[in-house]
């Protein structure tokens, strides 16, 4: 079976960045070549995406409210339907990995101080650099945009800024959203995996966990292939996105047809995007029609 990897650097990730989304599908891709697994493919992926330090993940992620906590989500699948994830992780660099070290305890999900404990057993590499310059000039930059009283008007605070952008200048990127790194991956022997990895959104609360850790959500993976998405997290758990686009597959539909269907079901303000492969195609698809809408590789 030929192998595969995509990933994808969040649902309005600028275009510049692509180039990060290249090297972290190339390093999947280098793992399958050596004849790694799906699942170490997928997880060397998003570690690159992590490490990068401009996408909402691992160095990048974005700070909460209070413009300095970080908390971290991260989950991956494979097609033994194993799992293993982490939510509101602090403190350690690729928060993937620590969800893969979850994913060989007879648990699935580890929280908070309890995930930082384990991540620190597990020997897992931290995180001292604090947010990244980046991280703290679009923190600033999105609090002087919400705090101006245009934006405090509902009218204007409740506008999809992505959608309406008419200026000549392109949107800046402190009104984009900022969302989830993750990939699918297909290996020569008919596995697959799904893994995904986020700091979050903004504006956040302290203990907010969106979809990215929560298996059928965020991410699925089985004998019949493996998503993963991106977007609001809110209402990707609501429509147990991953899941609903894996049993269409499971179905019969093509990755791409399962993807359009699920993403027919998203309102047009809430941004919405899915990777999925199965054993012979994958697909890729959101629900908006931007080139800049949803970064992959």
């Amino acid at each position: 079976m030929k192998p595969i990897v995509v990933v994808h650097g969040g649902v309005a990730a600028p275009a510049k960045w692509r180039d990060g989304c290249v090297r972290a599908a190339e390093a999947g891709a280098e793992v399958l070549a050596a004849g790694g697994t799906a699942l170490d493919a997928a997880v060397r992926a998003t570690v690159v995406l992590e490490d990068d330090g401009r996408f909402n993940a691992g160095r990048g992620s974005v700070v909460r409210l209070d413009g300095e906590t970080i908390e971290m989500d991260a989950g991956l699948m494979d097609s033994d339907r194993r799992i293993g994830a982490v939510a509101a992780l602090r403190g350690f660099r690729n928060p993937v990995l620590v969800a893969r070290e979850v994913m060989d305890t007879p648990h699935v999900l580890f929280a908070g101080e309890g995930a930082e404990r384990f991540a620190a057993l597990r020997g897992m590499e931290r995180h001292t650099e604090g947010p990244t310059p980046e991280s703290l000039e679009r923190h600033a930059n999105a609090m002087r945009k919400f705090e101006g009283s245009e934006i405090r008007r509902p009218v204007w605070r409740d506008a999809d800024f992505t959608r309406l952008w008419n200026f000549e200048a392109p949107l800046p990127d402190e009104l984009r959203p900022k969302d989830t790194v993750g990939a699918v991956t297909r290996d020569a022997a008919g596995r697959f995996a799904a893994t995904n990895s986020t700091g979050g959104a903004v504006p956040m609360l302290l203990g907010r966990v969106g979809d990215s850790p929560i298996p059928g959500a965020g991410f699925w993976a089985g004998p019949d292939g493996a998503v993963a998405t991106t977007g609001v997290g809110e209402e990707i758990i609501r429509r147990m996105a991953a899941f609903a686009i894996y049993e269409r597959m499971r179905a019969g539909d093509a990755p791409q047809e399962a993807i359009d269907k699920v993403v027919a079901d998203f309102p047009d303000h809430d941004f919405f995007g899915a990777l999925a492969v199965n054993a012979t195609d994958h697909g890729i698809g959101q629900n908006r029609d931007m080139p800049e809408a949803f970064l992959f590789a």
